[in-house]
Protein backbone atom coordinates (compact mmCIF):
# COMPACT_ATOMS: atom_id res chain seq x y z
CA UNK A 1 0.00 0.00 0.00
CA UNK A 2 2.96 2.33 0.50
CA UNK A 3 1.43 3.88 3.63
CA UNK A 4 3.30 5.32 6.57
CA UNK A 5 3.43 3.23 9.76
CA UNK A 6 3.31 4.13 13.46
CA UNK A 7 3.86 1.55 16.21
CA UNK A 8 2.08 3.54 18.90
CA UNK A 9 2.95 1.05 21.62
CA UNK A 10 6.58 2.09 21.14
CA UNK A 11 5.70 5.56 22.43
CA UNK A 12 4.45 4.14 25.73
CA UNK A 13 7.55 1.98 25.84
CA UNK A 14 9.69 5.10 25.38
CA UNK A 15 7.84 6.70 28.31
CA UNK A 16 8.49 3.55 30.35
CA UNK A 17 12.17 3.58 29.42
CA UNK A 18 12.40 7.22 30.52
CA UNK A 19 10.78 6.26 33.82
CA UNK A 20 13.30 3.45 34.37
CA UNK A 21 16.25 5.66 33.45
CA UNK A 22 15.10 8.45 35.75
CA UNK A 23 14.04 6.13 38.56
CA UNK A 24 10.48 7.44 38.63
CA UNK A 25 7.09 5.87 38.13
CA UNK A 26 3.46 6.91 38.11
CA UNK A 27 2.74 6.03 41.76
CA UNK A 28 2.08 9.63 42.86
CA UNK A 29 0.76 12.75 41.14
CA UNK A 30 4.22 14.30 41.41
CA UNK A 31 5.91 11.32 39.77
CA UNK A 32 3.20 11.17 37.12
CA UNK A 33 3.67 14.84 36.24
CA UNK A 34 7.44 14.40 36.01
CA UNK A 35 6.98 11.55 33.56
CA UNK A 36 4.38 13.55 31.59
CA UNK A 37 6.90 16.36 31.28
CA UNK A 38 9.64 13.96 30.19
CA UNK A 39 7.65 12.30 27.42
CA UNK A 40 6.06 15.59 26.33
CA UNK A 41 9.49 17.16 25.83
CA UNK A 42 11.10 14.08 24.31
CA UNK A 43 11.60 13.69 20.57
CA UNK A 44 10.10 10.36 19.50
CA UNK A 45 10.49 9.23 15.91
CA UNK A 46 9.48 5.93 14.31
CA UNK A 47 11.11 5.00 11.01
CA UNK A 48 10.85 2.17 8.54
CA UNK A 49 14.15 0.73 7.33
CA UNK A 50 14.75 -2.01 4.73
CA UNK A 51 15.37 -5.39 6.32
CA UNK A 52 18.62 -6.76 4.91
CA UNK A 53 18.30 -9.97 6.93
CA UNK A 54 15.31 -11.32 4.98
CA UNK A 55 12.56 -13.04 6.94
CA UNK A 56 11.47 -11.89 10.37
CA UNK A 57 12.74 -14.01 13.31
CA UNK A 58 10.07 -16.34 14.60
CA UNK A 59 7.65 -15.73 11.74
CA UNK A 60 6.15 -18.79 10.10
CA UNK A 61 5.28 -18.31 6.45
CA UNK A 62 6.32 -18.79 2.88
CA UNK A 63 9.11 -16.23 2.99
CA UNK A 64 7.64 -14.26 0.10
CA UNK A 65 7.47 -11.07 2.16
CA UNK A 66 10.48 -9.02 3.19
CA UNK A 67 9.68 -7.48 6.56
CA UNK A 68 11.15 -4.01 7.07
CA UNK A 69 12.73 -3.06 10.38
CA UNK A 70 10.99 -0.55 12.63
CA UNK A 71 13.48 1.84 14.18
CA UNK A 72 12.42 3.81 17.26
CA UNK A 73 14.43 6.92 18.12
CA UNK A 74 14.21 8.65 21.50
CA UNK A 75 15.92 12.04 21.45
CA UNK A 76 17.99 10.79 18.52
CA UNK A 77 19.04 7.53 20.25
CA UNK A 78 18.05 4.22 18.70
CA UNK A 79 16.15 2.46 21.50
CA UNK A 80 14.43 -0.13 19.28
CA UNK A 81 15.82 -3.05 21.29
CA UNK A 82 15.95 -1.41 24.71
CA UNK A 83 12.20 -0.74 24.77
CA UNK A 84 11.54 -4.47 24.24
CA UNK A 85 13.43 -5.73 27.29
CA UNK A 86 11.69 -7.71 30.07
CA UNK A 87 12.14 -4.72 32.42
CA UNK A 88 10.12 -2.48 30.12
CA UNK A 89 7.58 -5.25 29.46
CA UNK A 90 6.83 -5.55 33.17
CA UNK A 91 6.27 -1.81 33.72
CA UNK A 92 4.67 -0.56 30.50
CA UNK A 93 1.06 -1.43 31.44
CA UNK A 94 1.35 0.55 34.67
CA UNK A 95 2.80 3.58 32.89
CA UNK A 96 0.22 3.36 30.10
CA UNK A 97 -2.66 3.34 32.60
CA UNK A 98 -1.90 6.87 33.82
CA UNK A 99 -4.35 9.42 32.44
CA UNK A 100 -1.84 12.26 32.19
CA UNK A 101 0.64 10.10 30.31
CA UNK A 102 -2.04 8.86 27.94
CA UNK A 103 -3.07 12.44 27.17
CA UNK A 104 0.54 13.37 26.43
CA UNK A 105 1.06 10.32 24.23
CA UNK A 106 -2.19 11.01 22.37
CA UNK A 107 -0.72 14.27 21.07
CA UNK A 108 2.46 12.50 20.00
CA UNK A 109 0.49 9.76 18.22
CA UNK A 110 -1.54 12.23 16.20
CA UNK A 111 1.51 14.35 15.35
CA UNK A 112 3.47 11.30 14.18
CA UNK A 113 0.51 10.11 12.11
CA UNK A 114 0.20 13.52 10.45
CA UNK A 115 3.91 13.48 9.62
CA UNK A 116 3.77 9.87 8.36
CA UNK A 117 0.93 10.77 6.02
CA UNK A 118 3.23 13.14 4.16
CA UNK A 119 6.03 10.59 3.70
CA UNK A 120 4.69 7.13 2.79
CA UNK A 121 7.08 4.43 3.93
CA UNK A 122 7.71 1.64 1.46
CA UNK A 123 10.73 -0.61 1.26
CA UNK A 124 13.14 0.75 -1.38
CA UNK A 125 13.48 -1.59 -4.31
CA UNK A 126 10.33 -3.52 -3.50
CA UNK A 127 7.43 -3.83 -5.90
CA UNK A 128 4.59 -1.79 -4.36
CA UNK A 129 1.35 -0.21 -5.48
CA UNK A 130 1.08 3.55 -5.45
CA UNK A 131 -1.24 4.64 -2.63
CA UNK A 132 -4.77 5.09 -3.94
CA UNK A 133 -5.41 7.59 -1.14
CA UNK A 134 -2.35 9.85 -0.78
CA UNK A 135 -0.99 10.08 2.73
CA UNK A 136 -2.45 6.88 4.16
CA UNK A 137 -1.06 5.69 7.49
CA UNK A 138 -1.23 2.43 9.44
CA UNK A 139 -1.12 2.73 13.23
CA UNK A 140 -1.29 -0.09 15.73
CA UNK A 141 -2.12 0.14 19.41
CA UNK A 142 -4.70 -0.83 21.98
CA UNK A 143 -6.98 2.21 21.73
CA UNK A 144 -6.38 3.45 18.18
CA UNK A 145 -9.84 2.66 16.81
CA UNK A 146 -11.70 3.78 19.94
CA UNK A 147 -9.78 6.84 21.17
CA UNK A 148 -6.92 7.99 18.95
CA UNK A 149 -8.66 7.74 15.56
CA UNK A 150 -12.29 6.73 16.20
CA UNK A 151 -13.18 7.73 12.62
CA UNK A 152 -10.51 5.58 10.98
CA UNK A 153 -11.61 4.18 7.62
CA UNK A 154 -10.53 0.65 8.52
CA UNK A 155 -10.13 -0.82 12.00
CA UNK A 156 -8.59 -4.24 12.57
CA UNK A 157 -8.73 -5.97 15.94
CA UNK A 158 -5.98 -8.61 15.88
CA UNK A 159 -6.38 -11.34 18.46
CA UNK A 160 -4.48 -14.53 19.33
CA UNK A 161 -4.15 -16.94 22.22
CA UNK A 162 -1.84 -15.90 25.03
CA UNK A 163 0.39 -18.90 24.35
CA UNK A 164 0.73 -18.11 20.64
CA UNK A 165 1.66 -14.53 21.47
CA UNK A 166 4.10 -15.70 24.13
CA UNK A 167 5.88 -18.03 21.70
CA UNK A 168 6.26 -15.18 19.21
CA UNK A 169 7.59 -12.83 21.89
CA UNK A 170 10.01 -15.50 23.13
CA UNK A 171 11.29 -16.00 19.58
CA UNK A 172 11.98 -12.25 19.34
CA UNK A 173 13.81 -12.23 22.68
CA UNK A 174 15.78 -15.34 21.76
CA UNK A 175 16.84 -13.72 18.49
CA UNK A 176 18.03 -10.66 20.41
CA UNK A 177 19.95 -12.90 22.83
CA UNK A 178 21.72 -14.66 19.96
CA UNK A 179 22.72 -11.29 18.48
CA UNK A 180 24.13 -10.19 21.85
CA UNK A 181 26.05 -13.45 22.26
CA UNK A 182 27.47 -13.14 18.74
CA UNK A 183 28.56 -9.54 19.43
CA UNK A 184 30.10 -10.57 22.74
CA UNK A 185 31.98 -13.47 21.12
CA UNK A 186 33.35 -11.17 18.43
CA UNK A 187 34.48 -8.67 21.09
CA UNK A 188 36.20 -11.43 23.08
CA UNK A 189 38.05 -12.65 19.99
CA UNK A 190 39.21 -9.12 19.25
CA UNK A 191 40.32 -8.61 22.85
CA UNK A 192 42.14 -11.93 22.94
CA UNK A 193 44.07 -11.09 19.79
CA UNK A 194 45.29 -7.81 21.33
CA UNK A 195 46.15 -8.98 24.83
CA UNK A 196 49.03 -10.98 26.24
CA UNK A 197 48.51 -14.49 27.51
CA UNK A 198 48.77 -13.40 31.15
CA UNK A 199 45.79 -11.13 30.67
CA UNK A 200 43.58 -13.91 29.38
CA UNK A 201 41.60 -13.94 32.61
CA UNK A 202 40.08 -10.64 31.56
CA UNK A 203 38.45 -12.30 28.55
CA UNK A 204 36.56 -14.97 30.46
CA UNK A 205 33.15 -15.79 29.05
CA UNK A 206 30.45 -13.84 30.94
CA UNK A 207 27.40 -15.50 32.41
CA UNK A 208 24.73 -15.96 29.74
CA UNK A 209 21.84 -13.53 29.79
CA UNK A 210 18.56 -15.26 30.57
CA UNK A 211 15.06 -14.39 29.40
CA UNK A 212 11.69 -15.42 30.86
CA UNK A 213 10.20 -18.75 29.85
CA UNK A 214 7.31 -18.95 27.39
CA UNK A 215 4.99 -19.66 30.32
CA UNK A 216 6.23 -16.59 32.21
CA UNK A 217 5.73 -14.43 29.12
CA UNK A 218 2.20 -15.79 28.65
CA UNK A 219 1.36 -14.86 32.24
CA UNK A 220 2.78 -11.36 31.74
CA UNK A 221 0.71 -10.93 28.58
CA UNK A 222 -2.47 -12.03 30.34
CA UNK A 223 -1.74 -9.63 33.20
CA UNK A 224 -1.15 -6.83 30.67
CA UNK A 225 -4.44 -7.64 28.93
CA UNK A 226 -6.33 -7.57 32.24
CA UNK A 227 -4.75 -4.26 33.22
CA UNK A 228 -5.52 -2.67 29.84
CA UNK A 229 -9.11 -3.92 29.77
CA UNK A 230 -9.79 -2.63 33.29
CA UNK A 231 -7.84 0.64 33.27
CA UNK A 232 -9.80 3.84 33.85
CA UNK A 233 -8.47 5.80 30.89
CA UNK A 234 -8.98 4.55 27.30
CA UNK A 235 -9.47 0.88 28.24
CA UNK A 236 -8.86 -1.83 25.67
CA UNK A 237 -12.09 -2.39 23.75
CA UNK A 238 -13.13 -3.81 20.38
CA UNK A 239 -14.53 -0.93 18.33
CA UNK A 240 -18.09 -1.72 17.14
CA UNK A 241 -17.04 -1.29 13.51
CA UNK A 242 -13.75 -3.20 13.78
CA UNK A 243 -12.96 -6.35 11.80
CA UNK A 244 -11.82 -9.04 14.24
CA UNK A 245 -9.06 -11.37 13.02
CA UNK A 246 -7.77 -14.23 15.18
CA UNK A 247 -4.24 -14.88 13.92
CA UNK A 248 -3.37 -17.72 16.32
CA UNK A 249 -3.06 -20.18 13.43
CA UNK A 250 -2.40 -17.79 10.56
CA UNK A 251 0.96 -17.37 8.86
CA UNK A 252 2.48 -13.93 8.68
CA UNK A 253 1.72 -13.71 4.97
CA UNK A 254 -1.91 -14.73 5.45
CA UNK A 255 -2.38 -11.90 7.92
CA UNK A 256 -0.73 -9.32 5.67
CA UNK A 257 -2.58 -10.37 2.53
CA UNK A 258 -6.02 -10.52 4.18
CA UNK A 259 -5.65 -7.09 5.80
CA UNK A 260 -4.24 -5.58 2.61
CA UNK A 261 -7.27 -6.80 0.70
CA UNK A 262 -9.58 -5.32 3.32
CA UNK A 263 -7.81 -1.97 2.90
CA UNK A 264 -8.03 -2.20 -0.89
CA UNK A 265 -11.77 -2.83 -0.64
CA UNK A 266 -12.22 0.26 1.54
CA UNK A 267 -10.31 2.28 -1.06
CA UNK A 268 -12.51 1.03 -3.88
CA UNK A 269 -9.84 -1.25 -5.34
CA UNK A 270 -10.09 -4.88 -6.38
CA UNK A 271 -8.91 -7.55 -3.97
CA UNK A 272 -5.47 -8.82 -4.91
CA UNK A 273 -4.65 -11.89 -2.86
CA UNK A 274 -7.72 -14.15 -2.89
CA UNK A 275 -5.86 -16.86 -4.84
CA UNK A 276 -2.74 -16.85 -2.67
Amino acid sequence: LGFGYIDSGSIYRCATLLALRQGIGAETDEHSQKLVNLISNAAVDIRIKPNTRGSMPGVTGTGRLVVPDVQVLLDGEDVSKEIRTPEVNRLVAKVASDGGIRAAVLGIQRALAAAAETKPASTPGAATDKPAIPGGVVMDGRDIGTTVFPSAELKIYLDASAMARAIRRWDELNSQLKEKEADAAAARRQTASNELAQDSANTATPEPVGYPSVEDIARELEQRDYADINRQHSPLRIAPDAVVIDNTNLTFEQQVFSITDLARERMGLERKYDDI
